[in-house]
């Protein structure tokens, strides 16, 4: 589906791919064409035929059908930016046990080609981001009069922000997981903290890269991206630079709750055997007396007395019990 927006005249008009190709040329207004899953003919027809996009930034932004997608990137084609950035999406629920805290994270594709009157955005699956600033746009067309530029940091900007909820979710499931392993730790606990490391650094990852692309954007590198628009995004790659540090900072905790529950599971480890050694160390001398009395001789002591079973008895009583102070004594116990 092609989405066409066309600011003149201080409104907004839709267009189809059509009218744009006759309106186009004449480069008046601001153009913003949305792609959202198009076919291999609007492909063809919108960014071949008539912006003359180059084929290997088309084979990059086709990349996003794709689970993952294409890494964060951006690089300059002389009359335009392609740009490609990875919206993180992600679910909660938090009765789902098989993942931790119940966070699944996945990454989208969105490319993007900035020109000096025309954003042209790619994806192949919905985004809220795109949705959020069309229905801005709607409310004040002013914003996409703005220029490409403005509406593009509009656009990464919501992105950056949808990140917040998800970092709130691993600080939760953190939290929880702390709880879990000093508390009671289970043999799934382990397989919960990997999986919530490996989606701190889904974000760690995405987060740098993206951080390196909106620092180049804001320093003034590219002559399509004004100076006045470069403040925007410079307070887009704090945010980022804020949420990377915080991801650091998460995955610094998971790395310490990883020994914490090596080391926990080790001490359990460490009582059952030292139990368990007790247990084998105070019977085995209660098994050589036993042993003993139990040899086929004649001729033994206390085996004619009417009450030698009771003293036997009472012997291993006494050195059980004396092996057992012993042990105290050495602090063992």
């Amino acid at each position: 589906m092609v989405t066409i927006y066309h600011f003149l005249d201080n409104e907004i008009k839709r267009l189809t791919i059509k009218e744009l190709a006759h309106s186009l040329p004449r480069q008046q207004g601001v153009y913003w064409i949305d792609m959202e899953n198009p076919s291999d003919a609007e492909e063809e027809t919108l960014l071949v035929g008539l912006l003359d996009i180059h084929p290997l930034a088309i084979e990059d932004a086709q990349g996003g059908m794709e689970e993952e997608g294409h890494l964060p990137k951006v690089e300059s084609f002389g009359g335009y930016l392609f740009v490609i950035f990875n919206p993180v999406e992600g679910s909660y629920n938090s009765e789902k046990e098989d993942l931790a805290g119940g966070i699944e994270i996945r990454t989208t594709q969105l490319s993007t080609f900035l020109m000096k009157n025309v954003l042209v955005t790619h994806h192949y699956k919905p985004l809220r981001s795109i949705t959020n600033v069309a229905q801005l746009c709607a409310k004040n067309p002013a914003t996409l009069g703005r220029g490409p530029d403005y509406l593009f940091h509009l656009i990464i900007d919501d992105v950056v922000d949808n990140y917040t909820p998800l970092l709130d979710a691993l600080d939760s499931a953190t939290d929880s997981m702390e709880d879990e392993v000093f508390k009671d730790p289970s043999q799934h606990t382990m397989q919960r903290i990997l999986q919530l490391k490996k989606n701190i650094m889904t974000i760690r990852r995405i987060a740098m890269y993206q951080r390196e692309m909106l620092n180049r954007l804001s320093r003034g590198e590219f002559e399509l991206i004004t100076r006045d628009e470069m403040v925007y995004y410079r307070n887009v790659y704090d945010h980022l630079v804020r949420m990377a540090d915080l991801t650091d900072s998460y995955r610094d905790v998971m790395s310490g709750l990883l020994d914490a529950y090596l080391s926990v599971t080790s001490n359990k480890l460490s009582q059952v055997m030292k139990v368990l050694t007790i247990i084998s160390t105070i019977f085995l001398p209660l098994s050589v007396i036993t042993g003993f009395f139990g040899m086929n001789f004649e001729f033994l002591p206390w085996l004619h007395l009417e009450h030698g079973h009771m003293l036997a008895t009472i012997f291993m009583i006494v050195v059980a019990g004396g092996m057992l102070i012993w042990f105290r004594k050495k602090k063992w116990i």
